[in-house]
């Protein structure tokens, strides 16, 4: 009895058959089992996939994205202890941008100096994102606090 190629085995071919840089085209007539034969020839002649690992996240720190100049705060979550990114916001503090720790390198890494710098150009603390207020804190570009543990 003839029983023509499902749609999925013909899609499956279709799909084979550019992977492979061959043309596509299925012929109307094929059988399933003609498809099944089809499929496993074809497998044959697709280059597997490569899986790469992933690049290694960024270390802690305070980053600037050179590809928009956005400022990140990279931490470690409490919870889980995986690494994330925050996004600095135009008004002070820190937004979360998904993904954001994946676009980061490692030379985008600020120094203490670049902070500084940052901070005394904005008026606002590069490493926690809030507003300096007293004279020592405007003057140094970074808050007490943070010049402490930074």
């Amino acid at each position: 009895m003839f029983q023509p190629a499902t749609e999925r085995q013909i899609s499956y071919i279709t799909a084979l058959q550019t992977r492979a840089g061959i043309p596509a085209g299925v012929p109307t007539s094929l059988t399933t089992s003609e498809a099944s034969a089809l499929i496993q020839k074809l497998k044959g002649e697709v280059t597997p996939v490569a899986f790469t690992t992933p690049a290694p996240l960024v270390a802690e720190g305070v980053y600037r994205r050179s590809a928009d100049g956005a400022m990140f705060r990279v931490q470690t979550s409490r919870d889980s202890g995986n690494r994330y990114a925050k996004l600095l916001l135009v008004g002070g503090g820190w937004g979360y941008e998904k993904g954001a720790i994946y676009t980061l390198k490692a030379d985008e890494r600020l120094s203490v100096a670049e902070l500084s710098a940052w901070g005394l150009t904005t008026g606002v603390c590069a490493i926690c994102g809030k507003l300096l207020s007293t004279a020592e804190s405007v003057a140094r570009g970074i808050g007490p606090v943070c010049a402490s543990r930074y």
